[in-house]
């Protein structure tokens, strides 16, 4: 009887066929494996972008918040300043009320000096010690030269008033403009800043939205071209099923 003869049943293939079937198995898995693996690197990139994207945007609003900061100091600063000028502005107002009724004094005065009552010969209370003394109990009022002389003390503090007054317009004319001109600015300051606010929200909605989108995308790959085909236990039952 020859020694190569076949008995019923026996499977002369069945080392090389689960060699074959081994082979395929570690095929299977090398390639599932290195799938898993870019997945892997895809979803650490697109985390790391990720990562970087919202840096940039919490860089933004950082200096968005700054921007904001410096506005509010200046707006402080032109407050404050604004109140100083009205302080100044008070205090001057006071010293001008004080110079009127200082004034008014001396015109009461001087119109009861220079009345009909007081205005008769001053020769007589000359004194004898010098022309700018007087004897008291003779004295009836001021000389011509000492009335002109009054007269024209209070014509030049009516023009001091006057050009005090006129400087006072123009220091509140021009405190007037540039209070309205730091208010302009800060209006459109407050504009500009308000519409850069609404452009970093708008792109931070954006990235979310693109990110979301890419997330969702990689894992539908992932779902669809990857884990499409995962070894059932009926794959595994293929093996060992000779007789031998």
């Amino acid at each position: 009887v020859s020694s190569l003869q076949k008995f019923e049943g026996e499977d002369l293939n069945s080392k090389a066929r689960r060699k074959y079937q081994q082979e395929q198995l570690r095929e299977w898995s090398t390639e599932q494996k290195e799938e898993r693996d870019q997945a892997e690197r895809n979803q650490k990139t697109a985390d790391r972008l990720y990562e970087l994207k919202m840096k940039e945007l919490d860089q933004r609003a950082m200096e968005l918040a700054n921007a904001e900061e410096d506005c509010r100091r200046a707006i402080n600063m032109a407050t404050k300043d604004y109140n100083n000028a009205l302080a100044r502005e008070r205090d001057e107002r006071e010293r001008l009320k004080k110079q009127q009724e200082l004034d008014d004094n001396m015109t009461e005065i001087a119109n009861h000096v220079f009345g009909d009552v007081l205005t008769e010969n001053p020769a007589v209370a000359q004194s004898a010690f010098g022309p700018h003394r007087v004897i008291p109990d003779r004295w009836k009022g001021m000389t011509p030269a000492q009335i002109e002389d009054v007269r024209r003390q209070q014509e030049l503090q009516r023009q001091e008033k006057e050009r005090a007054d006129q400087e006072e317009k123009l220091r509140q004319a021009e405190w007037e403009r540039q209070q309205n001109a730091n208010a302009r600015a800060g209006l459109l300051l407050e504009r500009e800043m308000e519409r850069k606010r609404r452009e970093l929200e708008r792109q931070q909605a954006e990235e979310n939205r693109r990110l979301a989108k890419e997330q969702k995308g990689h894992l539908e790959f992932l779902d669809k071209e990857v884990y499409t085909n995962p070894p059932t236990a009926s794959y595994f039952m293929q093996f060992n099923t000779s007789t031998r």
